[in-house]
């Protein structure tokens, strides 16, 4: 009898998504054991769902509303120095595990899962590539250096100049002003005129509020929810930006700036030599250098996209925050400003003939006042993650091991007791004292390490040229904000919600 071959028959459709659904959750729970007993980081001390799964962080934020900078205090507290707030992931509290992770001997990769949220994979500052972003900062380096600064500090007193009539004018019709939105366009119009040369007038938008510093302000929170589902770029970048503008106001607005970005960019590819029409040298000048880059790849369109939109937000952000800080504090201490508007005064007798940066520099309470804003100002609370290498380090006393993310908020520093005693107090009082020197190293507002801020000599320039003229050429008095405190939320830079900051900026004759 002839034998016959029989084939086993396949599952039905419904078989196979059963079968494929009870391995997935098959998967999911042996996942959640691993991470639990088996994981390297398993006798690290944190929440257990943290632990056990990567949903825990966006259910805190994203579900929740919770702010990540509140979230660690509380589970540090809790916990103590080393936490671990995901599977492979450790926040450290110790104010010395900073200089350990982000330090110019460490060539760590970033963390991709954040910074693919900002959409800028080309630029210098989402790229994990740490050579390529060596290379990029090293282009760009001499147009932020201290002496390139210091000739282009002209451009920044013009951008105060046109700040600083607005007030005026508002003084005049009997109106406060918003300094919250007012710092942040000052910031808007130096940025985009020294790294551009176009100025956007930010600050001559009614109440200060130009379309797209507001829209980047609500534009915020999106960060978050891209850092935890990535998809949603891809969504995003599905939808044709002319459908976009008309959804939402905020993104039109900042559409608009990518497309006047690109405008320029394109010019600029199309013809290099109108970059000698400049009326100073741009970022283009040195990212398409031959000789800057040193036979290197000239950077792609999307590149030099990519890098004028970061250094469009790093600087527009940041800056704006601290010069917000500095004057809620003084306004809010009649004492200290005060004590600012004389040494102002001492050192600047004849206001048609203002001081130079580097004569600022030099006004003892006035650093002090720029110090204590930068130590207790938020700008980038985030904490910066860090992949450490495949052989391990020692941070905090404990060792970690390789492919761990590792991070720490610059806050965990400059709200140390130990190094600042009463460390929630705005005192600039703690940079005139004998070992003052020794708190330096514990600023770590711009960041330490190969990737720390590339704009930190303009943020200073910009910082002591406005902190003086606003408190030398205006009395300056509050208005409606009687907050003890500002109020702001996490979303990699601060979103402060409640008042703003107002206040009646009065002309000074002499």
């Amino acid at each position: 009898m002839d034998s016959q071959l029989t084939l086993p028959s396949l599952p039905s459709p419904t078989q196979a998504a059963t079968l494929a659904l009870s391995a997935f959750v098959v998967y999911k729970i042996w996942l959640v054991i691993y991470n639990l007993y088996f994981h390297p980081l398993a006798h690290f001390p944190g929440p257990r769902v943290a632990a056990a799964t990567e949903l825990w962080l966006p259910y805190r934020e994203l579900y929740k509303g919770e702010s990540l900078s509140d979230l660690r205090v509380r589970v540090h507290q809790q916990y103590g120095d080393i936490v671990r707030i995901g599977p492979n992931e450790l926040h450290f509290a110790r104010p010395t595990a900073y200089n350990e992770i982000y330090n110019m001997k460490h060539r760590w990769a970033k963390d991709y899962r954040l910074y693919r949220a900002f959409n800028l994979d080309s630029s210098s500052f989402s790229t994990t590539d740490i050579v390529a972003s060596k290379r990029r900062r090293h282009v760009l380096s001499t147009l932020f250096s201290r002496q390139a600064i210091s000739n282009m500090q002209g451009l920044v007193r013009d951008r105060i100049t046109d700040m600083c009539d607005v007030l005026k004018r508002r003084d005049n019709a009997g109106k406060s002003s918003d300094l919250f939105f007012g710092f942040r366009g000052f910031t808007t119009d130096t940025i985009t005129s020294f790294c551009f040369a176009k100025n956007f007038h930010a600050t001559n938008a009614p109440e200060f509020e130009a379309p797209l510093i507001v829209a980047l302000e609500q534009c915020l929170p999106s960060i978050t929810l891209c850092k935890y589902f990535g998809s949603m770029l891809w969504v995003m970048n599905s939808i044709p930006e002319a459908i976009i503008s008309k959804l939402s106001a905020p993104m039109a607005a900042v559409l608009l700036l990518k497309k006047t970005l690109l405008e320029q960019i394109k010019a600029v590819l199309r013809d290099p030599s109108v970059l000698e029409n400049a009326p100073h040298p741009i970022i283009y000048h040195a990212l398409l250098s031959p000789e800057i880059n040193k036979g290197h790849a000239l950077p792609s369109e999307l590149g030099l996209l990519h890098e004028a939109q970061v250094l469009f937000s790093a600087g527009s952000d940041t800056v704006g925050t601290a010069l917000m800080v500095a004057a809620f504090h003084l306004l809010h201490q009649p004492e200290q400003q005060r004590r600012l508007e004389e040494e102002l005064r001492a050192a600047w007798p004849v206001l048609e003939e203002q001081p130079r940066f580097e004569a600022l520099e030099k006004l003892p309470y006035l650093t002090a006042v720029v110090k204590e804003t930068l130590r207790v100002s938020p700008g980038t609370p985030a904490g910066l993650p860090r992949v450490v290498p495949a052989a391990g380090a020692m941070l905090s006393g404990a060792f970690i091991p390789g492919g761990t993310i590792v991070s720490q908020s610059p806050l965990f520093v400059h709200n140390s007791e130990q190094i600042f005693p009463n460390a929630h107090v705005f005192d600039p009082e703690r940079w005139m004292q004998p070992n003052s020197s020794q708190l330096e190293t514990h600023l770590v507002a711009f960041s330490k390490g190969p990737r720390s801020c590339l704009g930190i000599n303009l943020a200073y320039c910009e910082l002591y040229l406005c902190l003086a003229t606003v408190f030398r050429q205006f009395d300056v008095r509050l208005d409606t904000t009687k907050a003890a405190e500002l109020s702001w939320t996490e979303h990699f830079l601060p979103h402060f919600h409640g008042e703003h900051l107002r206040a009646f900026c009065t002309p000074r004759s002499e």
